[in-house]
């Protein structure tokens, strides 16, 4: 090490050393948060998992009908909202949440959807893209059926080619004031 090198080291700490003269250590002093506050966030927190379970409950994987073997893909529940059915066949409605279900498997999927209905009633949103792109077409059997089986979603179509196309699904779902 050279000699002048040291000499500033050592005179950098002296520097150091003055300049810190005066202060004090800092106290750490504890404080204990009350157990209180962590419960409410764990029931808040299980009390939307809870919500969000109950919306993937709807779909069933069982007693399965063929309808919807024919393409495009489209649903109403009752015959006075047709007229939402047309305008989402003529792309009028625009989705405002989108949903992803590329590689999932059938229950994470139906947990998702689940999850997504529940986010619509809690923000307020009628209209719903889920995307389940082709793949082996289990998810695109699947998800028509799984929707047409809830009964907040008012209707659905096969999405417009700027949203997807035959890959996705466009969904109406009524919101409770």
């Amino acid at each position: 090490m050279n000699k002048n090198r040291q000499f500033a080291i050592d005179n950098s700490n002296i520097l150091f050393r003055q300049w810190l003269s005066g202060t004090r250590e800092i106290v750490q002093d504890t404080i204990f948060h009350s157990r209180l506050n962590k419960v409410n966030k764990n029931i808040r927190f299980k009390r939307i998992l809870f919500e969000q379970d109950i919306h993937s409950n709807y779909f069933s994987f069982y007693k399965r009908k063929d309808f919807f073997k024919e393409n495009p893909v489209s649903y109403i529940r009752n015959k006075n909202s047709i007229n939402v059915l047309k305008k989402l066949k003529k792309g009028q409605y625009y989705p405002d949440i989108f949903l992803d279900l590329h590689g999932l498997n059938q229950y994470q999927a139906r947990k998702k959807l689940g999850q997504l209905i529940a986010i619509c009633h809690k923000e307020k949103i009628f209209c719903a893209h889920i995307m389940h792109g082709y793949g082996k077409n289990i998810l695109k059997q699947q998800i028509p059926f799984w929707l047409s089986q809830h009964p907040d979603i008012v209707a659905f179509h096969q999405a417009p080619r700027t949203f997807g196309n035959d890959a996705a699904i466009i969904a109406i779902i009524e919101i409770h004031s």
